[in-house]
């Protein structure tokens, strides 16, 4: 998700400081332990990821809804908001080091008996099972790559993931702060794209 405004952000950044390059890095395990090293300067984390975190600034970005990811041409995909009814008698994939709080939303529909489930291992593999029509899943929206391929609907729950981005704290760079407030914007603006 945050590569979807992330190009943007860069452009609106080079115009304003165009002797500061920005370099993403996609890192998709150990993003955080790459940060703690110092070998980047920012990272995209999880509010709850970061609570026991020395030395850093968290940044709020945005706040994460659950989505349910299906085929297109899955039924569900019609619908505007997705329930607990609307998900009994399917299979649900869970695990793929899902966060704690989607988890704790899957342990819920399982708890019901009235679903199937099995584990996946990561997002990609859940998307693989999805297009081969071996079930559907709970996934927060910063995951959406907004392709088009597959349908993501809201799920009818309370429950957001807080977003964040985390800069070291010795790192008092006028163009660090002048990159994070860039990006804030954008996603404050964003009042009408799923997040």
């Amino acid at each position: 998700m945050l590569q979807f405004f992330l190009p943007e952000a860069i452009k609106e950044f080079e115009k304003q400081s165009p002797d500061t390059q920005i370099t993403p890095r996609f890192q998709y395990t150990n993003s955080m332990d790459s940060f703690l090293k110092n070998e980047s300067d920012v990272v995209f984390a999880l509010e709850e990821q970061t609570k026991q975190l020395a030395g850093t600034n968290v940044h709020k970005l945005f706040e994460s809804h659950i989505y349910l990811i299906c085929d297109k041409n899955d039924p569900l995909s019609s619908k505007n908001l997705i329930r607990d009814e609307d998900i009994y008698g399917r299979t649900l994939m869970v695990g793929g080091g899902s966060p704690a709080l989607l988890r704790s939303v899957q342990q819920k529909l399982i708890s019901s008996g009235k679903i199937n489930y099995f584990n996946s291992p990561d997002h990609d593999t859940t998307l693989t099972n999805i297009a081969s029509g071996k079930g559907i899943c709970l996934a927060p929206g910063f995951l959406n790559d907004h392709s088009g391929q597959f349908s993501w609907i809201p799920y009818d729950c309370k429950e957001t993931f807080s977003c964040v981005l985390c800069t070291h704290k010795a790192d008092k760079r006028e163009s660090l702060s002048s990159f994070i407030r860039i990006l804030q914007k954008l996603y404050n603006d964003a009042i009408a794209f799923p997040l």
